[in-house]
């Protein structure tokens, strides 16, 4: 039974290794989306135009729908999004004065190490620090 249990810790210890090895394998970066100026435009104004009765939705209802498109904008390029999160912001109700769309916070996605170098420069994103 001793030789049973040992051998079961000793599972979960290198299963817990391998779950480490595979988290220091991916990176959490982080950009500040540009109203109206984003990659994932096109994305966007597409939706809108199927969706023409979300104009008027607050954040939260909008918040699952741009995560889905951001999130797909980048897996058509072969990047693997493992997490994202778009946070709200602090202000209710802001608008772009440019166009009146409702503005993030701070946009957080989660990809293998290797794939950052597959996002142009351009796009402003930085290793989350």
């Amino acid at each position: 039974m001793g030789i049973a249990i040992a051998g079961l810790v000793v599972g979960f210890v290198l299963l817990y290794d391998i779950q480490q090895e595979k988290e220091v394998q991916n990176i959490w970066i982080q950009k500040i989306p540009t109203q109206c100026n984003d990659v994932w435009e096109e994305e966007y104004n597409e939706f809108y135009e199927k969706n023409p009765e979300m104009r008027d939705a607050t954040k939260e209802e909008l918040k699952e729908t741009v995560e889905d498109i951001i999130k797909n904008h980048y897996e058509k390029q072969g990047i693997n999004i493992l997490d994202l999160s778009l946070e709200l912001d602090v202000y209710e109700g802001v608008r772009c004065e440019a166009c009146n769309c409702l503005g993030w916070d701070r946009l957080l996605i989660k990809i293998p190490k290797n794939e950052f170098e597959l996002i142009s420069e351009s796009e402003g994103w930085e290793p989350k620090g």
